[in-house]
């Protein structure tokens, strides 16, 4: 603590006594202050903030120095002092121009790490207005938008660095997902643009939207076309679809629906299991009995969330099947069962009291 107030006072005299001599002497690289550099590439943080602290100590006018020592203090958590240091001299008027992005850089990462995004914000636009070719400073901008909710400035940003029209598409429907439940009308904007490049969660959204305002029928259509479009992701839609036709009793409509999405994709387990669950539902033990049989064959049975999974499907239906599935599982894991060093984290099949790979003895677990 008495070194960051013996900082504040340099800094005063630093500004108000000593600032006029800057332009009229060139920066010095004493030992002392390479040896906090190299200190600071070792990884050495503690001794790096004492050597910096002794140059600047020495050298009231070494910017370099001080420049530093507040990107130290930041790493170990002391970010208000960092601020103060990093504000400090950047109202210093001989800086040139590297050194003011130097520091505006500096004090632009202290905020991001104090969580201060309004203070963030005015100092990457200012960067980046100056180098608008700089992908990370537009990642940032886009990630201080997101944080504010302001979905406007955050679609424009993505706009700017997102050369795949695809991918701003997907962030599109990204933003209309965190619009939808409370901002529809905003969301829908989002959304079409989603679903003019034929993203499936933007039809969902869609759907989902229709749904609950009363348009149902156009809603499951929707919701049907993200399931045609992403039958890999068809987890993400079936338990809307599901949950409305449960809800009304219309088990004549889905059932034939994933009865066909089950002949398109024999593979699919999400959707085998959703079929499976809509028979059990309706007692129709027989039939997803039958269903499971046919269908594990098709299926990779070296997974063990895919062995789960049929396990959990089996249950109700058949259980000498649930529980053959089950011990699957634990053959399975045991089969893969490996063991770490914990030393040097090298990874081997059979137990060995010593490390193959670093020598350690007594490591392995």
């Amino acid at each position: 603590m008495i070194y960051l107030i013996s900082i504040v006072i340099f800094f005063a005299l630093l500004i108000f006594g000593l600032s006029f001599k800057m332009s009229y002497k060139k920066e010095r690289y004493p030992s002392k202050y390479i040896n906090g550099l190299e200190a600071m590439i070792e990884g050495k943080i503690d001794d790096a903030i004492n050597i910096m602290k002794e140059v600047v100590e020495k050298d009231t006018t070494n910017r370099g120095a001080y420049l530093y020592l507040g990107n130290l203090l930041r790493k170990k958590g002391h970010i208000s002092s960092a601020v103060k240091i990093h504000k400090n001299l950047s109202v210093i008027p001989e800086l040139t121009r590297k050194e003011k992005d130097q520091v505006q850089r500096a004090l632009a990462e202290d905020y991001l790490n104090s969580k201060e995004w309004k203070k963030a914000i005015p100092i990457y636009e200012s960067l980046y207005k100056k180098d608008s070719k700089n992908k990370k400073l537009a990642q940032n901008l886009i990630m201080l938008y997101e944080k504010l909710k302001d979905w406007d400035k955050a679609y424009n940003m993505a706009d700017k660095i997102y050369i795949n029209k695809k991918d701003l598409a997907n962030y599109a429907t990204f933003i209309a997902s965190k619009l939808v439940e409370k901002e529809k009308a905003k969301a829908m904007k989002f959304i079409t643009l989603g679903q003019k490049a034929e993203i499936p969660y933007a039809h969902y959204l869609y759907g989902k939207l229709q749904i609950a305002e009363g348009n149902e029928k156009k809603g499951i259509e929707y919701l049907k076309k993200s399931i045609s479009l992403d039958p890999k992701r068809a987890y993400i839609y079936l338990p809307l679809l599901e949950e409305y036709m449960f809800s009304r009793g219309e088990f004549g409509i889905i059932e034939p629906y994933l009865k066909n999405l089950v002949s398109e994709s024999p593979g699919n387990w999400e959707i085998l299991n959703s079929y499976v669950s809509i028979l059990k539902k309706k007692g129709d033990m027989d039939k997803a009995k039958g269903i499971l049989d046919d269908a594990v064959s098709n299926l990779e049975l070296n997974r063990p969330d895919i062995l789960s999974s049929i396990a959990s499907a089996y249950y109700g239906v058949d259980k000498d099947k649930a529980f053959e599935y089950i011990s699957k599982i634990q053959n399975l894991l045991n089969k893969n069962k490996k063991f770490k060093c914990s030393e040097c984290e090298n990874e081997i099949k059979e137990f060995t009291w010593k490390c193959p790979n670093c020598d350690s003895p007594g490591t392995i677990y």
